[in-house]
């Protein structure tokens, strides 16, 4: 690839670590320093996707993909083979720190947020930098209006690519959510989503 590339489609996946402020807030740095890069680790070892991870941004992984869009089969797969990790770590963890730890499986939860569209690859004193709208619009999906903890959100962008049974189908887990929202100098972006805790229910029956 060289070291930049002009533009090209790709997939953005961004893996973040829900409640991680208020976590490190509350928390001893000594544990802190234990238990995030723990589960960063346990999150950038499930890459079945093969991803290209650029960088850990404090509580995300910024991954992208060029080329086609994965099946939703194999993104509800991808979303599978995280969140149990992650849920799994959580609860190793809370036994080997009991004390400090208390209740960290309910203060912290991973939330998986992905956007198809056109990126720019750069280097920067040899680091490797995306840019480009949809880098920013899956950037500022991070923060959105959905309530719950622990979820898949997919753009509109994405889910385009697919027909409406597909998704359904591969979706039987739980309820697939329409939502929307809106952000400066960019506008409203459509998505759709879905918990990720009927997936791990399913997992350890």
């Amino acid at each position: 690839m060289g070291n930049s590339l002009d533009s090209a489609p790709a997939l953005i996946f961004i893996p973040d670590i829900n409640g991680f402020t208020a976590y490190i807030s509350k928390t001893d740095i000594r544990v802190a320093k234990k238990v995030i890069p723990a589960l960063l680790e346990t999150i950038i070892e499930q890459n079945e996707l093969d991803l290209k991870l650029v960088e850990i941004q404090g509580d995300a992984i910024l991954y992208y993909k060029i080329g086609e869009p994965p099946s939703p089969t194999a993104m509800v797969s991808q979303a599978k083979k995280i969140f149990s990790a992650f849920t799994e770590k959580l609860e190793e963890l809370s036994l080997s720190l009991p004390q400090e730890t208390l209740s960290l499986p309910e203060r912290l939860g991973i939330k998986i947020v992905t956007h198809y569209g056109k990126i720019a690859i750069t280097k920067i004193r040899g680091n490797v930098r995306l840019i480009g709208e949809d880098v920013i619009i899956a950037h500022r999906l991070l923060k959105n209006s959905i309530e719950a903890d622990e979820y898949l959100l997919m753009t509109e962008a994405y889910t385009s690519y697919f027909e409406e049974e597909e998704l359904e189908q591969v979706f039987a887990f739980g309820e697939l959510m329409k939502g929307q929202d809106t952000y400066e100098h960019i506008g409203p972006v459509n998505y759709r989503y879905a918990s990720l805790k009927p997936l791990f229910s399913r997992s350890v029956r």
